[in-house]
């Protein structure tokens, strides 16, 4: 499952209209989803403690897997430099307030341009963001991503979320704040615009997570195959609990791997299986691992 949190629902309608997911009750926060599709849509509300209590509610609800994947979309202000529109995929969050960073691993390939990301407690203005020293870095603000990475660092590991952000505005001038009710109205015509660039990545995600779950239930099948051949190739090597764990793992790892050791395992069996004793199961033990 992919759970995606944006702040607002004008960030996430079109995502919601592309994959035309239906709504969820019974949650403290609006909840979009399709089970089928493998994807959820969380809109968590503005600022860091809503985005934080919104992952902890939905994560609890829906505890996810380690085959899962978690995405923050939204809206972020950038320098002049980078143009109103752009889709950027972060690689550093900063918390403003602490100073804390944190490094989400990009672990699949993406067509976007990479940035660093600061959440800042406010919406950042234009001069602040002139005096921050931007040179030769690509820097985008917010105000829930740091929150999202750390409330999702209880339930997902950093090669599990993404960060994605389009630039919607360079900073708002403080004499000026009627520019946030044009910010508004002009932000479901500007994600509308990034539509055919993200819901493509988002496809893809979606089916990364798929093929990780299939892969995962392989690995569990094939672990318990592991387990019940060790523990008959274990008696015959008259095994340690060491050597168990250690046999366990070495089928396990064959068995991942391809690696024809039942052929193997056969020319012992009749030759000098079973062992006299643990030394000398440890000793055919040792062959196996070297020779395999």
């Amino acid at each position: 499952m992919l759970s995606i949190y944006s702040a607002l629902f004008v960030e996430a309608q079109e995502i919601i209209r592309r994959f035309q997911l239906k709504k969820e009750t019974d949650h403290h926060f609006e909840v979009f989803s399709d089970v089928e599709k493998g994807i959820r849509i969380v809109l968590t509300g503005v600022g860091a403690i809503a985005a934080a209590t919104a992952v902890a509610e939905i994560s609890t609800c829906y505890p996810p897997k380690s085959t899962d994947l978690v995405c923050n979309f939204g809206s972020c202000a950038a320098a002049e430099e980078l143009p109103v529109g752009n889709v950027y995929l972060c690689n550093k969050l900063t918390e403003d307030i602490s100073g804390r960073t944190f490094y989400p691993d990009i672990s699949y390939r993406h067509p976007f341009d990479e940035a660093e990301l600061i959440s800042c407690a406010q919406i950042r203005e234009t001069e602040q963001m002139k005096s921050d020293g931007i040179a030769g870095r690509q820097r985008l603000y917010d105000m829930e991503a740091a929150a999202i990475y750390q409330a999702a660092n209880y339930y997902y590991g950093p090669h599990q979320m993404i960060f994605l952000k389009v630039v919607s505005d360079h900073g708002l001038d403080a004499k000026q704040t009627a520019q946030i009710v044009h910010m508004r109205e002009a932000m479901a015509t500007l994600m509308k615009n990034v539509t055919s660039k993200v819901c493509p990545y988002l496809e893809g995600l979606c089916e990364i997570s798929r093929a990780n779950e299939e892969a995962d239930g392989k690995q569990a099948d094939l672990r318990r195959e592991a387990e019940t051949e060790a523990a008959r190739l274990g008696e015959e090597l008259h095994c340690s609990a060491v050597m168990q764990g250690e046999l366990r793992q070495l089928l396990f790892y064959w068995k991942l791997t391809g690696t024809d050791y039942e052929r193997v395992l056969e020319d012992y069996r009749r030759t000098c299986l079973p062992a006299k004793d643990k030394r000398e199961g440890k000793r055919i033990l040792d062959e196996l691992k070297a020779r395999l």
